[in-house]
């Protein structure tokens, strides 16, 4: 049976208000999630009221808009700072929010990326060997500046940053040699990657044995990232490592559709699929090494928002782009809240705690509920 041309305008028109209609709602899930996060206490249990946060908020912004600006700043207006108990943990608040929010939208992306090259509903952008390179790094430094480590945020995203490329070089290398004079193999990648990180990872596990009980529970700090870093070389680091990343992402997002087909035919649309993937292995290891950095061990979620949102979204990748930013900011944000609502050390269980404990079970039900291959 065929379909004319005014029923097949029809069914796009259809297709266009179903996608603006999930995306209002899931944009109205987004905003209504950020409100109550930013009320959420930064220490201890419980919220802050709307109204107090509000004023915290801008009375934080008019104070940072004059002292930029030079305006004149009447201290009395602000007197009540010394009152305000909650001023601070609104501010934390607003600035962990910010971080956590802008690492799901990398890692979402990052698994969206990876799941398309490799054409696996399951496949993690850790598996080319990046959390290793990241460990890598956090022992390079701790062995270098010591218990000094924690306090040096600039030091640590240089190191984890250049022990993830530099993972990352080894395994397309070694990748490539593997290959021979075939063309780039993926599935040989995964060989190598699989082989060489688990030749890092004895040798980080090895070395973490003998380190001392300050140098271990240091590198568990670290690593997990146990408590926040929120200071302004933390953000600059972030969006650097944001824009980078994502912007390519967004002006190619039409041109990564071919990733996901036989190369065969992508060439015959004059694309090439080789080069491509290339650009999106590099460019999601870069994200999902920013995300690790600043939040810790949260892979789970680049491999499950993707999944998601291709059932919520489709397989097309422009509106998959848009709706796993939101989805996984969204989704780590709820995930920081529940941490932060559970008294463990300073700043509550660490983020990747409990995105292991929410997210993997989810997952499982949604592999056994719908048992999806990639389409």
């Amino acid at each position: 049976m065929q379909i004319g041309l005014k029923d097949a305008e029809k069914i796009r028109i259809g297709d266009q208000k179903d996608y603006r209609r999930k995306m209002k709602l899931l944009i109205l899930i987004t905003v209504a999630v950020l409100l109550v996060s930013l009320c959420v206490r930064h220490i201890g249990v419980g919220f802050v009221s709307p109204v107090e946060t509000f004023v915290n908020l801008k009375t934080w912004i008019h104070l940072n808009l004059g002292k930029a600006f030079n305006w004149p700043i009447y201290l009395e207006r602000f007197s009540l700072l010394r009152d305000m108990d909650t001023y601070p943990e609104s501010v934390g608040r607003l600035k962990i929010t910010v971080i956590t929010f802008l690492c799901g939208m990398l890692l979402a992306l990052s698994g969206m990326l990876f799941q398309s090259v490799f054409r696996n509903p399951i496949a993690a952008p850790t598996m080319l060997g990046v959390s290793t390179g990241v460990q890598l790094g956090i022992l390079i430094l701790i062995n270098n500046y010591g218990a000094m480590a924690l306090s040096m945020p600039l030091e640590k995203y240089e190191y984890c940053y250049i022990g993830a490329v530099c993972m990352l070089a080894l395994v397309m290398f070694a990748g490539k040699l593997s290959s021979g004079k075939k063309k780039f193999s993926v599935f040989d990648l995964l060989l190598v990657s699989a082989v060489l990180s688990q030749i890092v990872g004895a040798a980080i596990s090895y070395y973490t044995v003998s380190m001392e009980n300050e140098e271990l529970l240091l590198y568990q700090q670290i690593s997990k990232a146990m408590s926040v870093n929120i200071e302004p070389v933390s953000f600059l680091a972030l969006l650097l490592a944001l824009v980078i990343s994502l912007v390519p992402v967004y002006l190619m997002r039409f041109s990564f559709n071919a990733i996901s087909f036989d190369n065969e035919e992508s060439s015959c649309m004059g694309i090439s699929v080789g080069r491509l993937k290339i650009i999106a292995l590099i460019l999601g290891t870069l994200m999902i090494t920013a995300a690790m950095v600043h939040c810790g061990s949260v892979g789970m979620v680049s491999l499950m928002v993707p999944f998601i949102s291709r059932g919520i979204f489709g397989a097309e990748f422009r509106r998959t782009f848009w709706g796993n930013l939101l989805i996984g900011g969204t989704l780590l944000v709820l995930c920081r809240d529940v941490a932060s609502m559970v008294k463990f050390g300073g700043d509550g269980l660490p983020v990747g705690t409990v995105v292991e404990f929410v997210t993997l079970p989810i997952f499982v039900l949604i592999l056994f509920s719908q048992r999806r291959t990639w389409e």
